[in-house]
């Protein structure tokens, strides 16, 4: 039954905890957490920026709950994907990818925008050339696998921590409480735009439910990634923006190209700032590294289910490396870089897609004791069943009141990924179809694990 039959190559496991927690960190301090407080600024959010900050790590606690859970029980390879298909329906699963797609062409040139904003900090070259370059670059080393990516992303996480803590801790003494009022200077609108664009940059905590399959024994050490990457990435994350806003007057500071590094500039010597400026840099570096990372993942594991292509399952000979995935994502986005939207548009569609997948995590976790019970119950971390259905109703609800604020704020973007979902209804149903004229049940397949993934501890052994 299912595909037992079908064998494909797996990834040879090769990322240890502090490869993993660097990976993740460098994932989730992404450079939105430097580009968007001066964008925000220009849109009116004030000082409510900080609420938002706070608020915006909501939903990411209680996601992190429910990802500590699915990734103990069920440590796979592209977990973002498997989850909703396995624990809701194969078309939740599917929808994962399907809007996973075009999201990161645009997400990668968002994130390769604030690179290339910072870089200017140092050296006037053109947006669009930059945004080319550091694509292009990262698209060449994730062809090379897993282990050149986390060696690359160690450093460079390194830097991104210390810059941060060299901008946040003496910042915190030159902070004027002054600038902290008033809270909401052109209302709330702004606000709720803001918390959901921040989201954006608390969500790369999910990086660490893709790679189980890579990971040195899965089943302990995703919990394991998980709260030590939540711990160091959230403190780092709320801190900057309460400095920065403490440092700088919001008007002073709205629309100022590399804000970060220019507020550094009030209380850092020249070559300090520099420093801080270089942390935004590799952010955004390490961002487009990692974003190639998690979700060439969930479109592996997809055409391994075949409702993607299989050829995209296909793994690099010597290299190991999902490289038709890896190039789904990276060459079209190049062709996007010239017409590169504007970060304040990109945040709020980036983090409503986002939202959307959160919420079928929470309603995967939900089901997790019923549809596996064996495998929660032997988990090497086991929430109790109270705590669980709360994180997942906690998680669920967020997500969804989150996304029906910002539709409200702009309705034309919720409309617009609901159409693209029901499309994909569409495109889902015509490939159940092929199959089933080739007499395969797809969707009976769809409710099984493959082998190394119902026996992970055999898999990790071999």
């Amino acid at each position: 039954m299912g595909n037992e039959n079908t064998t494909h190559q797996l990834i040879g496991k090769e990322i240890g905890l502090l490869g993993a927690v660097a990976l993740v960190v460098g994932n989730a301090i992404s450079v939105t957490m430097f580009l968007l407080p001066a964008h925000l600024m220009a849109d009116g959010v004030g000082p409510s920026i900080v609420p938002a900050v706070v608020l915006a790590a909501l939903p990411m606690v209680f996601g992190v709950i429910v990802m500590i859970q699915l990734g103990a029980a069920l440590p796979v390879a592209g977990g973002g994907y498997l989850y909703p298909s396995r624990l809701i329906g194969p078309f939740w699963g599917f929808t994962i990818p399907w809007l996973v797609v075009p999201t990161i062409w645009f997400g990668l040139v968002y994130t390769a925008h604030g690179f290339a904003e910072y870089v200017r900090f140092f050296v006037d070259i053109p947006l669009s050339v930059l945004i080319a370059a550091v694509l292009i670059a990262f698209v060449l080393v994730n062809l090379r696998g897993i282990k050149l990516v986390t060696t690359v992303q160690f450093a460079l996480v390194a830097t991104i921590v210390g810059g941060m803590l060299v901008f946040i801790v003496p910042g915190a003494f030159y902070i004027d409480t002054a600038n902290y009022t008033p809270m909401f200077p052109e209302g709330y609108g702004p606000f709720i735009v803001a918390t959901i664009s921040l989201f954006i940059g608390m969500y790369g905590f999910n990086l660490a439910i893709d790679i189980g399959e890579e990971l040195e024994d899965p089943e302990r050490n995703v919990p394991r990634v998980l709260i030590y990457s939540m711990l160091i990435g959230m403190s780092l994350m709320i801190g900057v923006v309460v400095v920065t806003i403490g440092v700088m007057h919001w008007t002073e500071l709205a629309g100022l190209e590399a804000g970060i590094a220019m507020v550094a500039l009030e209380f850092l010597p020249w070559w300090a700032s520099g420093f801080v400026a270089l942390a935004a840099v590799i952010g955004g570096i390490t961002t487009v590294n990692t974003l190639i990372v998690t979700y060439s993942r969930e479109i592996m594991r997809a055409a391994r289910d075949d409702v993607f292509p299989s050829s995209l399952a296909n793994l690099h000979p010597k290299y190991e490396s999902p490289n038709r995935a890896v190039l789904l994502l990276g060459v079209p986005a190049l062709f996007i870089v010239p017409f590169t939207p504007s970060p304040t548009l990109l945040a709020p569609g980036l983090g409503m897609v986002l939202l959307y997948a959160f919420f079928l995590l929470s309603v995967a976790a939900w089901r997790l004791p019923s549809r596996f019970p064996e495998r929660y119950a032997n988990a090497p971390i086991q929430l109790p069943k109270g705590a669980l259905m709360a994180a997942a109703i906690g998680g669920g609800l967020s997500t969804a009141l989150f996304w029906a604020l910002l539709s409200s704020q702009m309705p034309w973007m919720g409309l617009l990924i609901l159409g693209w979902v029901g499309l994909g209804y569409v495109v889902f149903r015509y490939r159940v179809a092929q199959f089933d004229r080739q007499g395969i049940d797809l969707r009976e397949r769809l409710h099984t694990l493959d082998e190394h993934e119902r026996n992970p501890q055999q898999s990790s052994d071999d």
